[in-house]
């Protein structure tokens, strides 16, 4: 499936492997909801600042029933070196690498240069949080200008119950945007 993935849609299953070499899936949660995020590359001080409030979420988000799977667009090892060897405390939930951006195309995550304007709002929060955490610009190892998006999925019907594109997991309005969506089960 490729194209535009929208909320009502059945979510487009896949199978992969982790940065760790083990098995994730759509169809490996039978309850509650997953949470996909699609992120930039390894090195993008902007994902790792995503990748680091994904972590402080991460308890809240399980409490409600809420797995999590992370697509980066680097490879493995790349993966590794740039997110969880600087995280602490480490990433509790699977980052898949899809340096081919087979998953990318599956659910319609997008490369646009237009998108990057859209962050500019955003621009010097951001620059403060990744000094601060340290984040600093890695190698380039994928698209700079791919939108990243998030899908969340009813495991129990596959669908999708909302989804966000060009949003940024750093800022607070994604997490009610993505709680809301929890508190108001279909």
């Amino acid at each position: 499936m490729q194209g535009k993935v929208i909320a009502g849609q059945k979510a487009p299953d896949f199978k992969a492997m982790d940065v760790f070499g083990s098995p994730v899936g759509l169809a490996d949660n039978r309850s509650g909801y997953t949470l996909l995020a699609f992120l930039r590359y390894s090195g993008c001080p902007w994902c790792n600042l995503a990748i680091h409030r994904l972590t402080l979420e991460y308890k809240r988000l399980t409490d409600e029933k809420c797995h999590v799977i992370v697509i980066v667009q680097s490879n493995r090892q790349n993966i590794i070196n740039n997110i969880y060897d600087r995280h602490e405390p480490k990433p509790p939930f699977p980052i898949i690498s899809d340096h081919e951006m087979k998953l990318y195309k599956q659910y319609g995550v997008e490369i646009s240069k237009m998108a990057v304007f859209g962050f500019i709002y955003h621009l010097p929060h951001w620059l403060e949080s990744v000094r601060k955490l340290g984040y600093n610009q890695k190698k380039l190892d994928g698209n700079l200008f791919l939108v990243p998006a998030w899908f969340l999925i009813n495991n129990r019907t596959h669908k999708i119950v909302r989804s966000e594109k060009g949003v940024s997991f750093y800022e607070h309005e994604t997490f009610i945007s993505i709680y809301d969506s929890l508190t108001f089960k279909d």
